[in-house]
């Protein structure tokens, strides 16, 4: 399984994919790969390793404070990353293993922490910097070892063409180059993939997170322009922030204010649509905030932090509404497992982890979201 991070479900048809159209010619692609709310990185890679949503997995964004272990979570941190107390749920590369199935990540979410005990049989502390060519090739090694030291199952993380949607926006030249010079380098991967003595045995799933959609500073929103923050924690920003540590009796009349400002939607944690599948968790707030579309919610703390200066939301982001066309991710599979050559409509991607189970013939974990019904008409069976 292969993730290319913030890989828009509609680049395929904006932009110039010759590798990816000839792999989804003979195997299957979703119009969309629905992510978990919110829809953000590492929420939706743990939703894509678990079968959880996130309010059922406890990575609720990519910086968290949790209140009752008294500690934040951050992407950016490394002891925390590392920490399996952050991690709840399983994912599928414990599944696997409690199988006596090999597994093996090269920088998924989660996989460097030893949750419920176990790692990977292999797996790599995540480095930004590290060429993509030479992740490539240690993934095909990894599936040219010997039976017995061969993984059955592969996870590979690719962190464009995100950052450069979030630099210039999905509709830019510079997303445009960066999509095709994703599938010049899938390509690569997929004629070494084709070399292998156990190349008609693979099943391969390429995947993203989430899409991405244009911001302005021309379409921001300051909080304190309405309410008074200064009585309050903020959590997160841009399309979405969580309010916290207020007066208990004054979330209503906060929610209440938040609603007559035009362009974003606020609730009180008990009253979040259920469809997000996000306000069973005690990691999430009081108040939720959300954006539309293309709206950017400013974080006063984080703006006037001399460390990190005033940023002018530019480019593209993603975090809104998980139901958007925009926050769509990729979702294309090629193998024996599959049918050949069909589109079907978005499915929601907690369904992949019950997938894998069924590729791999070990059960599930019984307390998932997910279901291999909701998507048994990929399969070809």
């Amino acid at each position: 399984m292969i993730s290319f991070d913030g890989f828009r479900s509609d680049y395929l048809d904006w932009y110039d994919t010759p590798n990816m159209d000839r792999f989804i010619s003979k195997g299957v692609r979703a119009e969309g790969l629905i992510p978990v709310f919110v829809s953000k990185t590492f929420p939706n890679h743990y939703s894509i390793a678990t079968g959880l949503y996130a309010e059922n997995h406890g990575l609720i964004g990519n910086h968290f404070y949790d209140p009752l272990l008294d500690d934040e979570y951050s992407l950016s941190d490394r002891s925390k990353v590392e920490d399996p107390k952050f991690y709840e749920g399983e994912p599928i590369w414990v599944t696997a293993e409690k199988n006596n199935i090999q597994t093996a990540s090269y920088f998924w979410v989660g996989s460097e922490a030893p949750i419920k005990n176990t790692y990977p049989t292999r797996w790599k502390r995540y480095d930004h910097d590290f060429p993509f060519d030479s992740r490539i090739d240690s993934v095909v090694n990894w599936l040219s070892m010997p039976k017995k030291q061969r993984p059955n199952l592969c996870l590979l993380y690719f962190h464009e063409p995100d950052h450069t949607g979030h630099e210039t926006g999905p509709k830019s030249n510079e997303t445009a180059m960066m999509v095709t010079k994703i599938d010049s380098l899938f390509g690569i991967l997929i004629t070494k993939l084709e070399q292998l003595p156990i190349a008609k045995n693979l099943n391969i799933l390429v995947v993203s997170d989430h899409g991405m959609t244009e911001i302005s500073s021309e379409r921001t929103i300051d909080l304190s322009n309405h309410i008074e923050t200064s009585k309050m924690k903020q959590e997160g920003s841009g399309p979405y922030s969580l309010l916290y540590d207020m007066d208990k009796n004054e979330i209503g009349n906060i929610v209440d204010k938040l609603n007559t400002v035009p362009k974003i939607s606020a609730y009180a944690k008990k009253d979040i649509p259920d469809r997000y599948h996000f306000k069973h968790h005690h990691r999430i707030k009081d108040v939720l905030v959300i954006a539309d579309e293309g709206w950017y919610i400013n974080n006063q703390a984080i703006s006037s932090s001399s460390k990190i200066g005033a940023y002018i939301p530019k480019g593209g982001t993603h975090g809104y509404d998980n139901q958007l066309k925009s926050m769509h991710a990729l979702f294309i599979a090629n193998g024996p497992a599959f049918k050949k050559g069909i589109k079907v409509p978005p499915f929601e991607n907690v369904n992949i982890y019950p997938l894998i189970c069924h590729i791999l013939n070990i059960d599930p974990n019984k307390n998932i979201d997910g279901n291999l019904e909701n998507i048994i008409h990929i399969l070809d069976i």
